[in-house]
């Protein structure tokens, strides 16, 4: 019944944010990218097809409506000084800039980012609207203005194409070891704050676009592993996120072929906005993720460590990362049923909320600009790959399973850490050897666990949590004798476990 409806409000926001562009676009990007693992439930698909145009389709200036970004940039000749010849036609147009190919004096093919000429004059009347809006965001008597802030500090990061640039580099460092992994080249000579010349890279392939991915002979599995692998390692092991990996900024390519098929290759483009968590914060998350992956998890360690990020809401944090993290999650009826009903539970209110949307911006000094660790952003991201994995298919099992791995390796000492990461164990110790076997295991082990707590409904969690513990445990044990028995359950595990 309610379809017609979204197809019109679908229509009329794509409509909107083209309209007015700017931080209206971002927000349509977000929307389109929100589906995460929730599928139709979460975000009606419509919203996400229609609003998806903005990841990359948005609307276009011709070039010499973006010339005198150039000429302000780099003098009256730039174009002529800095390129052989530009295409007048944009590559691609997103919220903030629109892309033109080029070829350089030294007959290099290039990607020229050029910011909007108006954007800025745009975005400070923008934010002037979006702060009084702010000075009214009070709920619970509590003053929630920093987070109009934080989305204009976050906007601002992205029109500065030299922070952009900066985050690049760091990231081909964090990365330097995977093959898998392109990161444009920089020209300096080239770049500015409001322009920015990277290395062209032909050939990518759109996520979203299956039917390019068959043609092109990858599969998505594999696809879908290389990106939750790259995203994971960058959160878990660099604290380094980010903050916007849509379809319109994380592409595949075919990096090689046999006759088993293709292997894929990602190319991961702007930079500009990056949420970098505390080393402590980073470990805590792996703590958690790691105690979180197992159907028999220390409850009180969940709780010490979910406190830290969601205050009051602790307790929902765990499900946030993944719905299997529901045995780490003390749930009662009246929270699932308040959750089948969209709505809040009763021992929920607005004040519990607002504490725990300050401790996951990293607490009061995060908020008062003093630092700490954005899990806000970070979930942010997460969300926008999850909806990645999902329009590839890959199921939460495998995610799960990529987490983890990158979780264990991301508690490791630097130095081992970097060796597991570069593909070597040099350093590593057999402890260290063995839980990473172990975590695959146990993940592997909640799989069946899920099947029948969906199967018997929620009441299941409650009435016979014990016996889906044992259940496990049984899992386990079969398990680990086929391991001993020649039959490996291992196989398919993030970088095939060869340790």
């Amino acid at each position: 019944r309610l379809k017609p409806i979204h197809d019109l409000v679908a229509g009329k926001c794509l409509e909107l944010a083209k309209e007015n562009g700017g931080i209206y676009n971002k927000a349509g990007q977000f929307v389109a990218s929100l589906q995460g693992g929730a599928g139709d439930k979460g975000v009606p698909r419509v919203y996400v097809e229609t609003l998806s145009e903005l990841t990359d389709n948005a609307p276009r200036q011709p070039f010499e409506a973006m010339r005198p970004v150039l000429v302000e940039e780099f003098g009256s000749r730039a174009v002529e000084d800095l390129f052989q010849d530009i295409q007048p036609v944009p590559l691609a147009a997103a919220s903030l800039a629109q892309v033109h190919r080029a070829t350089t004096k030294d007959k290099q093919e290039v990607a020229v980012k050029i910011i909007y000429p108006w954007l800025r004059r745009d975005l400070a009347s923008d934010f002037a609207v979006i702060r009084m809006m702010g000075d009214g965001i009070q709920p619970g008597g509590f003053d929630l203005k920093w987070i109009v802030r934080d989305f204009e500090q976050s906007i601002s990061s992205e029109v500065d194409f030299n922070r952009e640039a900066a985050n690049g580099e760091t990231t081909r460092g964090h990365l330097s070891h995977r093959s898998d992994v392109t990161i444009p080249k920089i020209f300096p000579g080239a770049s500015s704050s409001s322009v920015l010349t990277t290395e062209f890279v032909d050939d990518m392939i759109r996520v979203s676009d299956a039917e390019a991915i068959r043609r092109a002979h990858l599969d998505p599995q594999e696809c879908g592993r290389l990106i939750c692998d790259v995203f994971s390692e960058m959160l878990l092991c660099h604290g380094h996120v980010h903050g916007d990996p849509h379809a319109g900024n994380v592409y595949l390519r075919v990096r090689e072929c046999s006759h088993r098929g293709c292997l894929p290759g990602v190319v991961i483009l702007d930079h500009g906005l990056y949420h970098d968590i505390s080393d402590d914060t980073r470990r805590d998350l792996c703590r958690l993720i790691l105690e979180c992956a197992s159907p028999m998890p220390s409850r009180s360690e969940v709780k010490r460590l979910a406190s830290r990020f969601a205050g009051p809401l602790y307790k929902f944090f765990p499900l946030i990362i993944s719905p299997w993290f529901i045995f780490g999650s003390p749930l009662h009826k009246n929270d699932l049923q308040a959750a089948k009903q969209r709505r809040l539970p009763d021992s929920v209110a607005v004040k519990d909320v607002a504490e725990c949307l300050v401790s996951l911006h990293g607490g009061e000094e995060a908020v008062n600009g003093e630092g700490g660790g954005n899990m806000l952003g970070v979930l942010h991201s997460m969300g926008y790959t999850r909806g990645m994995l999902n329009l590839l298919g890959f199921n939460e099992l495998s995610r799960l399973q990529s987490m983890v791995y990158y979780a264990r390796i991301g508690l490791m000492p630097p130095a081992q850490r970097k060796a597991m990461l570069a593909g070597g164990d040099v350093g590593v110790g057999i402890l260290d050897k063995v839980n990473l076997r172990v975590d695959w295991v146990r993940v592997s082990a909640m799989s069946p666990v899920i099947t029948l707590l969906l199967f018997l409904g929620p009441f299941a969690l409650f009435v016979f949590e014990w016996t889906l513990y044992c259940s496990t445990l049984a899992v386990s044990v079969v398990m680990a004798c086929w391991r001993l028995w020649g039959l490996n359950p291992l196989a398919g595990a993030p970088n095939e476990l060869n340790l």
